[in-house]
């Protein structure tokens, strides 16, 4: 198959999503499957920089850009192929065209795209196009190139960029035109039905999951330990993520106090790996509850000092919580502990209770509840023999179920399947 994938998105950028599409790219090239990948920030072989997505416009670079022939000619190509297009009704198909003339911030980045990514199409003529989530400037433009080459297309859709949804949202207009749309979990499946009043048919799931070679270590975990220059007696807690509101640290540093009062004698440190607008905030918390000697900042690190910290702890926490606005779309980061034998705590928040298999691979508490978090991690804390058999069960969940050398063939299906419906 020749795929042509749309994204902005590319691990280690966007976090779960740009590792999602980051690995289904891995998986693809291993199959010797002929992927073409326009992408800003990726490097390597068939990957093109040529995306036009930064940049803030207004409708006077709109009427400045379609005073040159070329740019004019493909706005009138592109809103003739939206207008005609006969899987969607008459009045979806203005909807359609009104959400890029009422937006000439994404119309212009529209535009400037396919004049650079049609010549290309062109030469490489794919079989299908992949667009990599449901935004609003990645899903219009990959339906009208679609169009532009009579393909079939599929658009992933992760949470965030589905989620925020008014009476007055166009988005959805372009969701029903799309051939294909691959949601990570029941979870989102059900949102994105829901919110944009798709039919069944339209929709499949195909879950997150991990590619193994990126997660090989040679260190066991007292040798992790050693080399991160952690004591043996200490009881070690670790968090992966953005310091964003969703992520919910603040709860997290909140119950290492109260573990504190009420188990003087445990001795544990917590660990957080990431950064965000939130990490001064979680700083300052840390000093005001006097928690500097247990709670540590790592910040972004590589892959293997990452995976070096998974290996060296005993659990992982990420008490996420929800929004009428932001999602946790699934939790990649749970697989990424469980595989490294970790008991997870999480909590029933978006795609997280299918990511953890209750009271089996990890346990789930209800979102901002401080007394269950702490409950959480003192149970696991005082069971070590539950810890290990969590941890051992979540690993091996982790290796029959959500390991791509297994996700890749339910994409290898599902794109060609698409491909051969009938238009």
């Amino acid at each position: 198959m020749k795929i042509c994938v749309l994204t902005n998105e590319f691990y280690p950028i966007y976090g779960g999503v740009g590792r999602t599409i980051t690995n289904m790219c891995k998986s693809f090239k291993a199959r010797n499957e002929e992927l073409y990948i326009f992408n800003r920030s990726y490097k390597g072989k068939k990957i093109y920089k040529i995306l036009t997505l930064n940049g803030r416009y207004n409708l006077k670079d709109v009427f400045v850009l379609c005073r040159k022939r070329k740019y004019f000619l493909y706005f009138i190509r592109s809103m003739w192929n939206i207008i005609s297009e006969r899987k969607v009704k008459f009045y979806f198909r203005l909807n359609m065209l009104l959400y890029l003339l009422i937006k000439p911030n994404i119309l212009v980045k529209v535009l400037k795209s396919i004049s650079s990514l049609h010549p290309y199409l062109k030469k490489i003529n794919p079989e299908l196009i992949l667009v990599s989530a449901c935004g609003s400037v990645i899903m219009p433009l990959g339906f009208i190139l679609s169009r532009f080459m009579e393909k079939k297309i599929i658009c992933c859709a992760h949470g965030d960029d589905f989620l925020v949804h008014t009476r007055y949202s166009l988005k959805s207009r372009y969701l029903k035109a799309i051939d294909k749309i691959i949601t990570s979990c029941n979870k989102m499946n059900f949102l994105i039905k829901k919110i944009n009043n798709l039919k069944d048919n339209k929709l499949t799931i195909i879950p997150r999951g991990l590619y193994l070679p990126d997660y090989e270590i040679r260190q066991n975990k007292e040798d992790a330990r050693k080399e991160l220059k952690i004591h043996n007696i200490d009881f070690i807690l670790v968090s992966v993520g953005n310091h964003t509101p969703r992520k919910n640290f603040q709860i997290a540093i909140r119950a290492m106090k109260k573990i504190k009062e009420l188990y003087p004698q445990l001795k544990f440190k917590y660990y957080l790996i990431g950064k965000g607008p939130e990490s001064q905030k979680l700083k300052t918390l840390t000093k005001n509850l006097k928690l500097e000697e247990e709670v540590s900042f790592i910040g972004s690190v590589n892959d293997a000092k990452k995976n070096m910290y998974l290996k060296a702890s005993d659990i992982f926490v990420l008490p996420s919580i929800s929004s009428n606005k932001t999602i946790e779309g699934f939790g990649i980061a749970f697989l990424e502990a469980n595989f490294f034998k970790l008991p997870v705590i999480g909590t029933t928040s978006g795609g997280i209770i299918e990511a953890i298999d209750h009271n089996k691979s990890g346990l789930l508490i209800e979102p901002n509840n401080l007394n269950d978090l702490v409950k959480a991690i003192i149970y696991l804390y005082e069971n070590e023999e539950e810890r290990k058999k969590m941890g051992e069960y979540g690993y091996r969940r982790v290796i029959n179920k959500y390991n791509w050398n297994i996700l890749i063939d339910k994409y290898i299906k599902l794109f060609q399947e698409t491909i051969k419906q009938v238009k």
